[in-house]
């Protein structure tokens, strides 16, 4: 794909399970964004393997083998952000960013048009959020939501696998949102964020819930 050329704007956004990243997605929807995960392209691999309903385990799982098989770290990113640009939004986000080298390949395909943006929140008030959502996949009990978090967060992973703290470490301070209030607060923040990219606000397709 011919770099930012097809693109006015790509945010990535990563950040920590239940930490509040659809809600970005959702305000960047209500603004003309065709907006993805990442994991939509690792969901196809599983469909095309015959797990129609795959659990977090199986999603990181075959998205660890689709970066070891290709050798890029990047990989589901590179293939998602070719379908975007089929699509033909020049506004695009693509949440759930979990690998350092998504945000290379972002980066190199995207280029100056690409901003990578980290939603962060205490680990108490996540699992509390978790537990609400009740989200397919999503431990019931705290002790194993930890676990997915740290395995999330890199802990133990090789250096192809899940690395969220090292994605938020790539995101510079005004990029990042602690996301620790009300969800008025957050989208205070968000409609801020947008003014400084320029992101004027106009409902060109249906919000659906994530």
């Amino acid at each position: 794909m011919s770099s930012d050329k097809k693109f006015n704007l790509v945010v990535g956004i990563t950040g920590l399970k239940a930490g509040g990243k659809d809600e970005m997605a959702r305000g960047l929807q209500e603004r003309g964004f065709n907006v993805r995960r990442v994991s939509d392209a690792i969901r196809a691999e599983c469909a095309d393997r015959g797990l129609t309903d795959p659990t977090v385990q199986q999603l990181m799982d075959i998205g660890n083998w689709g970066r070891q098989h290709s050798g890029d770290n990047g990989f589901w990113a590179g293939r998602l952000l070719d379908l975007l640009a089929v699509e033909g939004n020049p506004n695009v986000a693509i949440n759930g960013i979990r690998n350092p080298g998504e945000v290379e390949t972002l980066r190199r395909l995207a280029g100056p048009s690409f901003v990578l943006v980290g939603i962060t929140a205490p680990t108490w008030l996540r699992y509390q959020r978790a537990m609400k959502r009740q989200q397919g996949g999503d431990p019931a009990e705290l002790e194993g939501f930890l676990a997915m978090d740290d395995r999330d967060r890199g802990f133990g992973e090789p250096p192809d696998g899940q690395q969220v703290d090292r994605c938020l470490a790539l995101c510079t301070p005004e990029n990042t949102y602690h996301n620790a209030g009300t969800l008025e607060e957050y989208k205070q923040w968000l409609n801020f964020w947008c003014l400084s990219q320029k992101v004027e606000f106009q409902l060109l397709v249906p919000v659906t819930e994530s």
